[in-house]
This record gives C-alpha cells, sequence and structure tokens, in this order.
C-alpha cells in the first residue's frame, strides 16, 4: 500500500481516481492519510461551499512511501 495526505487550509473530500475516500481532515482539524495502490492516480479535492479548488485535480504517480511519509498534495480553495 502507498499512503497520501490533501493538504489544504479547508476541509474537503478527497477524490481518488473518482470514487470519494472521505475528508481530508479530522473533526480536529488534523490532516488525514489515506491508502491507495501504488501506480498512476487522478487526485482531487472538494472545497466546501461550493467554492473551486485549486489545482482542479491533480496526476501523479504515488510509490515508495509509508503511513509516517506519505506524498503531499497541496491545493488551495478560492472564493
Amino acid at each position: 500500500m502507498e499512503f497520501f495526505r490533501c493538504n489544504c487550509p479547508e476541509r474537503g473530500d478527497v477524490i481518488l481516481d473518482g470514487s470519494n475516500q472521505g475528508p481530508n481532515r479530522d473533526a480536529a482539524g488534523n490532516l488525514v492519510t489515506k491508502e491507495c495502490n501504488a501506480g498512476l492516480h487522478v487526485i482531487s479535492l472538494t472545497c466546501p461551499g461550493g467554492k473551486k479548488c485549486i489545482p482542479e485535480q491533480v496526476e501523479v504517480e504515488i510509490k515508495d512511501t509509508d503511513p509516517i511519509s506519505p506524498m503531499e498534495l497541496t491545493f488551495q480553495c478560492a472564493g
């Protein structure tokens, strides 16, 4: 298994290859580490309140990660 996190100042749902993986942050506001298979993936984040997420999506190869050192993807919610 491989591991990644979607870093955004706001809480949103992580979409991995078209499938909702749940929120990027827990109830306390901490980033949640997600699991996936090794390989090329399309990842996006849905921002709250209909805001647009930047980037809209990323295509990234996830490999050689572990729960302690997940791949970090950065998103920003825009008004």
